[in-house]
Formats: structure tokens, sequence, C-alpha cells
């Protein structure tokens, strides 16, 4: 017994290495390669050593153009699936109403629908708000069209809202429920009650799913491709680019873009212990 231990403990950490690396393999790829100059359109060969596209990560056109929209569609829609996603999720988790089990299984449909699907329905409301009463009289053109961030960002936020319920309600459990009731005992009101309780323990699962959702908004290809229109984002902008050329730069954005993202979640995760301790 006490041999096979270190054995195990050994496999153990060998599967979690090989794992990371798979995990990371792609980010160290294009950490290389942004520190590259191959001397062609597309840098897919490693030639000569070079900080030129650190130095100029927006040389490339549109490229600017195409990460301000994506941030600004991805902070928009995480605020949104937040402001939407997180009354459902403390509703789910902390009161029984009529319909609660159907409801709590619908919030996963998103998740299991292929986003072609999704996609495809969008883009019919959208272009239906245009010439469908009594939309297509609200607006001139019609409520949800022409395609734009305006129908990107509904997108995204229909998408990433059932990853901001899940985390909500993770977080609604029977300590905190014991809580409620002894403040209640002790003569809170229910905004107190709300501000000193339930908001500490429902702030890690808000935080973690609004940057599920920028994250997820940022990187995604098919609803952006159905609703974005002529308006130019990110990951349309990078395929488009790909079949033409390949700059480095490429490479510049996407390390940046990952160290954002990681930045965000050790700042959730320091967040959560916190508010755990107290």
């Amino acid at each position: 017994m006490s041999r096979r231990a270190p054995a195990e403990g050994l496999a153990v950490r060998l599967y979690a290495a090989l794992a990371i690396l798979l995990m990371f393999a792609p980010v160290l790829v294009m950490i290389r390669y942004s520190l590259n100059d191959s001397g062609t359109r597309f840098n897919y060969v490693l030639h000569r050593f070079s900080v030129d596209a650190w130095m100029h990560p927006l040389d490339v056109p549109q490229l600017g153009l195409a990460i301000r929209n994506s941030l600004t569609v991805a902070v928009i829609a995480s605020l949104l699936a937040v402001l939407l996603g997180t009354p459902f999720g403390y509703a789910l988790g902390r009161y029984r109403f009529r319909g609660k089990s159907m409801a709590s299984s619908l919030t996963f449909l998103p998740l299991a629908t292929p986003e072609i699907v999704m996609g495809a329905g969008l883009l019919t409301v959208s272009v239906a708000s245009a010439s469908t009463a009594p939309f297509k009289t609200l607006l001139p053109e019609g409520l949800l069209y022409p395609l734009g961030m305006v129908t990107v960002v509904i997108a995204h936020a229909t998408l990433g809202l059932s990853f901001v319920i899940i985390n909500v309600r993770a977080r609604v459990d029977r300590e905190t429920l014991v809580l409620e009731e002894a403040a209640k005992d002790l003569g809170a009101i229910a905004p107190t009650v709300f501000r000193t309780i339930w908001l500490p323990a429902l702030w890690p699962g808000v935080v973690s799913g609004g940057l599920l959702v920028f994250a997820i908004s940022l990187d995604d290809f098919v609803l952006t491709n159905f609703t974005a229109g002529s308006t130019v984002m990110f990951p349309t902008w990078a395929y488009g680019l790909l079949r033409r050329e390949l700059p480095p730069q490429v490479d510049v954005v996407g390390v940046m873009m990952f160290a954002v993202s990681l930045v965000a979640v050790i700042a959730a995760g320091a967040l959560g212990r916190r508010r755990g301790v107290r």
C-alpha cells in the first residue's frame, strides 16, 4: 500500500501536467509566433525573432475597430446577462413556485442547443422585425434591423444568460438560508438581510458568470457571423483575414486577450475567497 501511493501520486501529477500542457499549448504557440518575422504574408514558419508586432499591435487595417467593437459588445452583453440572470438564478435557488422544475430545466436548453440553430433563429427574428407588424412600425427599418452591434449584444446575452443563472443559483445554499432566518429573528429588515447576507454570498457567482459571458462573447464566431451584418467584429474579421494573410499581430492580440482573461479569472477567484473568509 505504501509503495503504490507514491506511484499513484506520480501518475496523477503526470496526467495533470499533460492536461495543462494540452490546454496551454495554443497559447505558447501564439506567444512564440507573435515574436516572429516570417518575411511572408502568412506567419506559419519560424524565421527571425522580432518584437515589431508587439511594438505595432494594431498595424493591420480594421484590427483596432474589430477589437473595440468586440470588447464593447462583450462588456454590454455581460452586464445585460448579469442584470437579467442574477434575479432569476436567485429566485430559482431561494423560492418554491409552480413551474420551477420546468424553468430550471429550460435554463440548460440554450447550452444544449447548437449555436448554428440559435444563430439562424436570431437572424430570422431580426429580419422579421423589419417586415412584421407591429415591430416594423416602431422604427423606420425595423426593431432589430439592420443587423449590427445591437443584434450581436442580444445574441451574446441570450447565450450567456444560462451561465449567469447557473452560477448564481449554485451560490444559494442551506447555510445562507439559516443565516437569513437568524438575521430575521434578530429584527433585520429585508433590504438589510439581502445586503449583508445574500449579496456577499451571490457576488462570486455573479462575477464568475459575468466573466464567462465576457470570455464567450469575445471569441464567439457562429452567433456573431449570423447577427453582425456589416459590423466589423474580431472573430469574423479574423476569419476573413486568415483567407488572405496571417500577420503576427493576430497572435499578439490573442496573447493580450488571454492575459486579460487570466487576470480577470484570478481576480474573481481572489474575490470569492475573500467573500468566503468573511
